[in-house]
């Protein structure tokens, strides 16, 4: 019991962390831009305790899943309308509204908007750079078990995401991807020992590929039912500079990855490839963050960046509600030359936000399917 509860408080830390840092890029970036910040928000309402301060208000509220931040005029004139609602003076109306999100240059509302992406991009790349930082004496390439499928004869012999694969039956592939799953198949049936690195432990587990038919291949299946990344964060660096430069290497390499990854995911929920199993939801995360607890820090940090860039690159997205959807649409208005009515702009971010719940819940089910005991 007290493992789920660590895992589920792990997972609640790690998604306050990206939450918060995105949201901070977006504070920042409004406040220099001269928006009228009304709240930075620690978690979701109900609100539990705040403070005002120059103009702002810092609350923390009852929900602890992330963040947020209120500008002035996000919603388009309806500020307005309710100042004027209230009483307000012309004059007076406009003089709060100088402030406002939607009265901002478009090149500038784009700034504030992709403000949250940099920053978690920036995460990964510090992240990262910390795990060049690290002294690694048992790197052994870029094997490590990415996804484990269920039922899969890895599952049953406790094979694990994060396990870095070193050899098999003795034999040293050195970080080919390629040979190892040919090695592998090739043993269908037949006991293999695979040498794997978990933490500071180096393990050695028997298993045997299962034989598989056209079928089998077809629906995404593999021999042993694991899947690896071929990144396994930066290589050691040099010096602090070096670290850096490896870092933002490793954190493009892997954000022009993801779209592509995340297109094939989209296409096997829908049927129209075979589903792998591989794209994890908030429930899938929160089990792999509890595993990762378990490795070493350069691990730890590696699978925050890892997070943190996924979040960069999906919500860079022009996709509503995402920023990049956001944007989107401030670029329409730059196009049309006025704002789109307030009930289709709202209507344009409520499909995108049933779309992406939808893929949220079918990632989900997934997600219960590789519980233990499911």
């Amino acid at each position: 019991m007290m493992g789920v509860v660590g895992t589920v408080l792990a997972f609640v830390v790690v998604l306050v962390i990206l939450v918060l840092v995105h949201e901070l890029g977006h504070f920042v970036a409004a406040k220099l831009s001269g928006i009228t910040v009304q709240e930075f928000g620690i978690g979701f309402p109900p609100r539990l305790a705040s403070i005002t301060w120059h103009g702002t208000r810092y609350s923390i509220n009852a929900v602890p899943l992330g963040g947020f931040v209120k500008m002035l005029g996000e919603d388009g004139e309806g500020d307005a309308e309710r100042m004027r609602g209230r009483g307000l003076s012309p004059a007076a109306v406009e003089r709060a509204m100088a402030g406002a999100f939607n009265r901002k240059p478009i090149w500038l509302r784009i700034v504030v908007l992709v403000a949250g992406v940099a920053m978690n991009f920036l995460l990964a790349v510090v992240l990262f750079a910390g795990v060049a930082g690290q002294p690694r004496p048992n790197q052994v390439g870029p094997l490590t078990i990415s996804v484990i499928q269920q039922p899969s004869p890895a599952k049953e012999e406790g094979l694990r995401v994060g396990d870095r694969i070193v050899a098999a039956d003795g034999q040293s592939f050195g970080g080919r991807s390629i040979e190892l799953t040919q090695y592998i198949a090739s043993h269908a049936g037949q006991v293999v020992t695979l040498t794997v690195d978990r933490g500071e432990r180096r393990l050695e587990i028997n298993l045997t590929p299962r034989v598989l038919n056209d079928a089998d291949r077809a629906s995404g299946k593999g021999p042993v039912g694991i899947e690896w990344t071929s990144q396994d964060g930066p290589a050691p660096a040099s010096n602090p500079l070096d670290a850096i430069g490896k870092g933002f290497d490793a954190a493009a390499t892997i954000a022009v990855q993801i779209p592509g990854a995340l297109g094939h995911t989209v296409l096997g929920l829908i049927g129209v490839v075979p589903n792998t199993g591989e794209a994890r939801g908030p429930i899938g995360i929160a089990q792999v963050t509890g595993e990762v607890l378990q490795h070493s820090l350069a691990d730890q940090f590696f699978f925050v960046g890892l997070l943190s860039v996924n979040l960069a690159v999906l919500n860079v997205l022009p996709f509503p509600p995402l920023d990049g959807g956001r944007v989107a649409v401030v670029l329409l208005e730059a196009v049309r030359r006025r704002r789109l009515p307030a009930e289709r702009e709202a209507l344009i971010y409520l499909t995108g936000f049933l779309v992406l719940i939808t893929l949220v819940i079918l990632i989900s089910i997934q997600d219960i399917a590789r519980l233990p005991g499911s």
